[in-house]
């Protein structure tokens, strides 16, 4: 038996135990569910996760057979698990356990300090497993996109007392492009997944056209100072030469290769995604843009929107077309 991460080719393989998971944990969930769930995580959607940075796809091998595996999302050093399954017939020998020590030695390796999963808060069984392997019950979420419950587990490892916690994302933009509504929703989802948050916007005098920035910083712990000097993440949707000092992912509404529907281009600074063609074309107007980006950012920074009740977030005036442009940002795919 051999513990490995996977090869980007075997994602057909892991996506037929991902059903069968599907329909084991959530039978009792009505169709709409499983199919949906099915639709964003089909052996193509798991291959297109799998080449972004921050996943990490485990396999257990038995005699060239994949009979478990592990799936997750590793970002700012917080590992959170979407996925994890072994096949009935090898069940009872102690598999997930190996893989999950496996998995844990190789975050820390990574500087890993937490392994956080948000499951099914129906599946008692697999609840009582993960407290006896170290893992502690966080909020509960009474009622996801599809109205179920949600349960937060995590577990402490590696190094947590020196660990940053503090994830800091800056967002600059200019009245009228929406960064107060992104800022203020990103904020209460991560408040409702049990983060410490704090939120503070600056405006310019300006009355219309005028700058506006916000500062959001979440954490395991007390945040101290609401002021950001560096950016893990910076959202930067207005057109001047301002720039910000940030570490990984710039989203910029004025950038964009020429066609339509191409918001993506690399840069030395970090990866762009321009959203300004994207929201007119496909949503009718560039208005849209501040939630394609807010989309981005929770795929990005590892939080399945899935797992949250985004409607109860948004104001009621263009409400639908608010969720359709967040479930584009984030690749979500509806069942057909």
């Amino acid at each position: 038996m051999k513990i490995r991460q996977a090869r980007l080719a075997e994602c057909q393989s892991v996506n037929r135990l991902m059903e069968m998971l599907i329909d084991e944990i959530y039978v009792h969930e009505p169709a709409k569910v499983r199919e949906t769930l099915k639709a964003n995580f089909t052996a193509e959607a798991l291959q297109e996760l799998c080449q972004e940075e921050q996943a990490l796809l485990f396999v257990v091998e038995e005699k060239s057979e994949i009979i478990a595996f592990l799936f997750g999302w590793f970002f700012h050093n917080v590992f959170t698990i979407y996925w994890i399954y072994t096949l009935k017939k090898y069940r009872g020998q102690g598999i997930v356990k190996r893989l999950l020590s496996y998995v844990e030695e190789e975050l820390i390796k990574k500087g890993c300090y937490k392994i956080e999963m948000y499951v099914y808060a129906e599946h008692n069984r697999f609840l009582n497993f993960c407290s006896k392997f170290g893992f502690q019950k966080g909020v509960l979420l009474r009622k996801n996109m599809f109205g179920i419950k949600i349960r937060h587990l995590y577990k402490y490892v590696g190094n947590y007392q020196q660990a940053q916690k503090e994830k800091r994302i800056k967002i600059m933009g200019e009245a009228g492009q929406g960064v107060k509504l992104l800022s203020f929703t990103l904020a209460s989802i991560l408040a409702q997944l049990g983060h410490e948050v704090s939120l503070n916007l600056e405006y310019d005098s300006a009355v219309r056209s005028g700058k506006i920035s916000a500062d959001l910083i979440y954490s395991d712990e007390k945040i101290e100072n609401p002021i950001i000097d560096e950016a893990d993440i910076l959202i930067k949707f207005t057109r001047t030469r301002e720039w910000f000092p940030a570490r990984s992912l710039v989203i910029d509404e004025s950038i964009g290769e020429p066609g339509p529907m191409t918001c993506e281009i690399q840069s030395k600074k970090g990866t762009y995604y321009g959203f300004h063609n994207v929201a007119i074309t496909k949503f009718g107007h560039k208005m849209f843009i501040n939630m394609i980006a807010l989309g981005r950012i929770l795929r990005h920074i590892g939080i399945n929107i899935m797992i949250i009740n985004i409607k109860d977030l948004l104001p009621p005036k263009s409400l639908e077309k608010n969720l359709a442009a967040i479930k584009y940002g984030f690749n979500y795919r509806d069942a057909v």
